[in-house]
């Protein structure tokens, strides 16, 4: 009975090593610290407008090219980066324009952690007060109805986003 134990140990410990020979792990875990005020670039994936937005609405952005610190990779490309409309208002008569604002909020690291991100895209529609007031005074009241713009901000249009912490991410080195 003592041989088949030792026998069995002996096969255990074997089959435990050839395992580990077939797949040995090389790779290893490096710390690295995003400093904050760090730029990331990004486009919006959608068309905002003040016709159809409200605020607090989410909305995504998308960043356009690896953030690379100490030659490793830390927020990847085509990774989500979330936001909120902060303002929305549509044109309205006498020429006024639309106003849009947004705000982006945060950014996943290629470890899975969230990261407070910071930066602001406005933009208003075309504003005719001035167009307003010549059609006021030639054609006299109806002047008034003439409409301005809603503002928009387009699918791919670039935004700077800065991150808004320091955070020290886990990355695999091979």
């Amino acid at each position: 009975m003592k041989r088949v134990t030792s026998v069995f140990l002996v096969f255990c410990l074997l089959s435990a090593l050839n395992v580990l020979a077939i797949a040995p792990d090389r790779s290893t875990q490096k710390m690295v610290t995003i400093p904050d005020g760090t730029e990331i670039s990004a486009v919006t994936t959608e068309t905002i407008s003040s016709k159809t937005a409200v605020e607090d609405d989410p909305i995504t952005f998308k960043v356009d090219e690896d953030v690379v610190i100490d030659g490793v990779t830390v927020i990847a490309k085509n990774s989500i980066i979330k936001g909120v409309v902060t303002k929305a208002k549509k044109s309205g008569f006498f020429g006024r324009g639309g106003e849009l604002s947004v705000r982006v909020e945060s950014a996943t690291t290629v470890d899975n952690q969230k990261l407070k991100v910071r930066a602001a895209k406005g933009k208003e529609g075309g504003d005719k007060t001035g167009t307003t007031v010549a059609l006021v005074v030639l054609f006299g009241p109806l002047g008034f109805l003439k409409k301005g713009k809603n503002a928009e901000i387009k699918a791919g249009t670039p935004v700077k986003v800065f991150t808004d912490e320091e955070k020290k991410v886990s990355v695999s080195m091979p």
